[in-house]
């Protein structure tokens, strides 16, 4: 009895186990048949939380959240939304999220209360790309206007009395919207709430930051150039070139090197020159007549050599030097004061053909001359200049001469003032039409007076003084112009009338004195021959056309030829036959009388014909 009692303990053990067993396992496949169609513990779905919901009440979730769903953006600005209605978001249920079902091994459900199903899908929710690119646009953030582009850090504008010094970067809020609507993509699908911009990547970043060395590198040499100090001397003046002017030479170039504008160098220096050059200046002059002239060509004075000073600068700058000097001089003249000529200069009017030489301020010698030849294109041109030396018996040389002279005395390259022995008169009006190649020829004894108390550097100042004209060359200049209307007459026409008129009555008008500088009377005498011949002619030529024209006329009467007409075309022919051979050139309708009389003999010999027929 005791045993099988025992026993019966056993069996009962065994089948509560088994029970248990049976009831686990059947609880085991009851939850693992649930997640046939139930997603597993633990699932998310493009963030949506999926753990033992079905598909239908897993896309009813999605429906629900798209419904209302805005996306919260975040960044440097003020929080923006995006609504789903706005760019058309809703739910795409194609089947994606069975096959994700169907993919999980339920029977496996225990695994999964531990470990997370984490799943995203491209096609459970669609949106208009269009439209969200219009959103994006629609962003006040994204608003051109109002995004502040990032900044690199940069080095300063020169800084008075501390020269340069590196700003730092700006991060800006310009919004990178390629990678912004990457970023909202992902953010969508998921149907996040809120996305930040910054974590997101979504902002463009500063290329350059403050402590990159090649900036540190180039501020360094920024600085040493600035610290050129160079103290120009111009007599009691002083010019100071430092980093206050250098700074707006210096370029940083796309490399990040230096460049030092030469161009500006040369400005400077050409500024300088402006300032403390006499030569190349427009000069006044006080003239011996009593007035001052302005003289805009003047290569007399002070002159700095602006290309040795720039190459000078660019190395002095280049070394960050501090030095005290005078600037390079290509010409000087004896002094830095306001007349830098002193008494001494040649003054040469052109107008008079007149010349004056002051030594010391004392008049040496006053003369007439003859300069360059105008009609030639030689005239000599006005300005200020300086001997550049003195020379006996020289030879003076050009394309088409070779001239020995005793004293040469060069001011304006191969121009000068010389002795002429083979011209008997001076001044006047010579230089217009028979002066010099550009020299100013002098009588033999003015030019070695010159010459004997002239040295190289002294001034030479040639001018134009309207009015101040000789009288000899008022009577040459009087008889030039009616020279010129005798030579503009030219070949004679029947339209020279007027010319020859105007030129006789110019020539009538002069003086005696005048009349003999007309070389070319006898031309104007020969023009009004040719003239006259030409008006008889066309006189001749009138007539014949006047007595043409009734001519012109009977044949033009003939009109269409009847045997009736003979009589007409007859006394065409006799009226025409009748007429000078001048006056036939003017019978334009010969031809018409021709082939009239051919008309009228073919209509005799028909009605002949048509008798004898009879």
């Amino acid at each position: 009895m005791t045993k099988t009692k025992t026993m019966s303990k056993k069996k009962v053990v065994l089948l509560i186990l088994l029970s248990i067993a049976v009831v686990l396992l059947a609880v085991y496949f009851g939850i693992g048949v649930y997640f046939k169609s139930h997603f597993l513990f633990r699932t998310q779905i493009n963030g949506v939380d999926c753990a033992k919901k079905t598909v239908a009440e897993v896309e009813q979730l999605i429906m629900d959240e798209i419904d209302d769903y805005q996306l919260t953006l975040t960044g440097r600005g003020e929080e923006e939304v995006i609504k789903g209605q706005k760019i058309q978001l809703k739910p795409v249920f194609d089947g994606s999220l069975n096959q994700v079902l169907e993919a999980c091994n339920h029977f496996a459900w225990p695994l999964f209360l531990f470990q997370p199903t984490v799943v995203e899908l491209e096609t459970m929710v669609e949106y208009d790309e269009a439209k969200l690119s219009q959103a994006i646009e629609d962003l006040n953030g994204t608003n051109p206007k109002v995004m502040e582009a990032p900044k690199d850090a940069y080095i300063s504008d020169y800084i008075a009395g501390k020269g340069y010094e590196i700003v730092a970067e700006e991060e800006g809020t310009t919004v990178d919207k390629k990678a912004l609507q990457e970023a909202l993509h992902q953010a969508l699908i998921n149907l996040q709430e809120e996305m930040s911009l910054e974590e997101e990547g979504c902002y463009r970043q500063p290329k350059v930051r403050a402590d990159d060395q090649k900036l540190t590198e180039t501020l360094k040499e920024l600085n040493q150039y600035a610290s050129t100090e160079i103290t120009y001397e111009f007599g009691e003046k002083r010019e100071v070139l430092n980093g206050e002017i250098i700074h707006n030479w210096l370029t940083l170039e796309a490399d990040g090197t230096i460049a030092i504008s030469q161009e500006k160098i040369a400005e400077y220096v050409d500024e300088l020159a402006g300032k403390y050059n006499t030569a190349k200046k427009t000069r006044s002059f006080a003239t011996s007549y009593g007035s001052t002239v302005s003289l805009p060509w003047n290569e007399y004075g002070w002159k700095i050599d602006e290309e040795q000073e720039e190459a000078s600068i660019l190395e002095e700058v280049k070394a960050g030097t501090q030095v005290s000097r005078e600037p390079a001089y290509s010409q000087r003249a004896k002094s830095h004061g306001e007349n830098d000529h002193g008494g001494t200069y040649v003054e040469i009017n052109i107008t008079a053909q007149h010349l004056f030489f002051y030594k010391d301020g004392a008049l040496i010698v006053e003369s007439d001359f003859v300069s360059g030849n105008l009609a030639r294109g030689d005239g000599t041109p006005s300005g200020a200049f300086g001997l550049a030396y003195k020379q006996r018996d020289a030879v003076l040389r050009g394309e088409d001469y070779r001239t020995p002279v005793d004293f040469w005395m060069p001011f304006n390259g191969g121009i000068g003032l010389h002795d002429a022995t083979w011209r008997r008169d001076f001044g006047g009006n010579y230089y217009k039409s028979n002066g010099s190649h550009g020299c100013i020829n002098l009588p033999y004894n003015v030019a070695e007076k010159i010459f004997n108390h002239i040295e190289a550097a002294d001034a030479v100042f040639v001018y134009e003084l309207p009015g101040t004209e000789s009288a000899k060359a008022q009577a040459q200049e009087a008889a030039s112009s009616v020279v010129g209307m005798i030579g503009a007459i030219g070949e004679v026409t029947a339209d020279s009338g007027g010319a020859i008129q105007n030129a006789r009555a110019a020539y009538n008008a002069l003086g005696d004195q005048a009349r003999a500088y007309v070389n070319n009377y006898n031309t104007l005498v020969g023009a009004e021959a040719a003239f006259a011949d030409i008006q008889a002619w066309q006189q001749a030529q009138a007539q014949a056309q006047a007595d043409a024209q009734p001519v012109v006329d009977a044949i033009a009467g003939i009109g269409e030829v009847t045997l009736e007409k003979e009589g007409a075309i007859a006394d065409a022919r006799n009226r025409y036959n009748a007429l000078s051979e001048d006056a036939k050139q003017y019978v334009a309708n010969g031809d018409v009388l021709v082939a009239a009389e051919q008309r009228l003999n073919e209509l005799k010999q028909e009605q002949a014909q048509k008798k004898e027929e009879e």
